[in-house]
């Protein structure tokens, strides 16, 4: 078996554990965690994730990064495809930037989409990168003071300190994080 397999059923027990989804204690701060794996594994954390949710009485929410975007965007995808074809590249990302800076609208599309679940599962990183990176997506649910724990998984490395896309792109963001498995 694959040492992502290994870590995946590591992080499975791990969010099972009694009190995982609501910290006590001094501050009782909700963790950001992420789950770091080699990019060739996607398959892998994508088969084994849609297991989780049915074997686990947790309510989780996976949110898949790209569909996110997509869903801020929605009404605009016209214009945004026409930006794109007309304008380049460079200018549908100022367009899609312009609205990704506006914490509010981010966070809320976020805090909608998570509804009632206790614990969310964010996906789809790489499809996402660069228009919307994850550090900036938790840096804002941090400072709205989201209130449920989160499972970043990350097809990359982390080092402790910061997040490599895929093993090679340094320009994460540095995000206070811990690693799961």
């Amino acid at each position: 078996m694959s040492q992502t397999y290994e870590r995946l059923k590591q992080m499975e027990r791990r969010i099972n554990e009694e009190g995982f989804t609501t910290p006590t204690g001094i501050g009782s701060e909700i963790p950001h965690y992420v789950f770091d794996y080699p990019a060739e594994d996607e398959l892998i954390v994508r088969t084994y994730l849609e297991g989780v949710s049915k074997r686990t009485s947790i309510a989780i929410k996976e949110i898949h990064l790209f569909q996110f975007l997509l869903s801020l965007f929605e009404e605009d995808l016209e214009e945004l495809i026409e930006i794109s074809e007309e304008e380049g590249y460079e200018e549908l990302v100022h367009a899609l930037q312009t609205v990704l800076e506006d914490q509010d609208v981010v966070v809320e599309t976020f805090v909608d989409q998570a509804g009632e679940a206790e614990l969310v599962f964010i996906t789809g990183v790489g499809n996402a990168h660069p228009l919307l990176r994850s550090s900036q997506l938790l840096k804002k649910l941090s400072n709205h003071a989201f209130r449920k724990p989160i499972v970043l998984f990350y097809p990359g490395h982390f080092t402790g300190l910061e997040l490599r896309l895929f093993g090679i792109l340094h320009n994460e963001d540095q995000y206070q994080l811990s690693r799961i498995s």
